[in-house]
């Protein structure tokens, strides 16, 4: 991963600093689902409202921090998962990093909560993606494999 790739990530990604987390949630296995900016209504009725910027943390290790401390990481037990996910609910995001070589993440809010995620597919399966208001996704993963396409496509 050369820092010319970072730079043009940071670019998708800088617009979500700032914004507030809301309809935090864990999903199948240790999925996380965060929803940012304004709620969109969905077509039809019963589909699930998310954000004008919608994060789904996908296949990838993650662990979440709080003052220096492990609350939890991807392997624990759901139970304990479906807990330390409520402590990023309502948060702001202050700071996103991306790591080489495998554009490993840490999503830094305030309060001191960090949300570390951790490349583990090299090929497969995409680590984790963020669908925007321009309705596009960037897609991170698999391995140094990213994307930022038309979500329709």
């Amino acid at each position: 991963m050369i820092s010319k790739d970072i730079s043009k990530i940071r670019k998708k990604i800088n617009p979500l600093l700032g914004k507030q987390a809301w309809n935090v949630s864990l999903g199948h296995g240790s999925f996380i689902t965060l929803e940012f900016g304004r709620p969109c209504l969905p077509a039809e009725s019963s589909a699930k409202i998310h954000g004008e910027w919608h994060l789904w943390v996908y296949c990838c290790a993650w662990r979440l921090e709080k003052e220096n401390r492990v609350i939890a990481a991807s392997e624990d037990p759901r139970s304990k998962l479906e807990e330390a996910v409520k402590n990023l609910e309502g948060l702001v995001i202050q700071s996103i990093n991306l790591l080489n070589p495998a554009l490993d993440t840490v999503f830094i809010f305030e309060q001191q909560i960090v949300l570390r995620l951790f490349s583990i597919h090299s090929q497969d399966y995409e680590h984790w993606m963020l669908f925007t208001p321009d309705e596009n996704v960037l897609t991170i993963g698999p391995g140094t494999d990213w994307s930022y396409e038309s979500r329709t496509e």
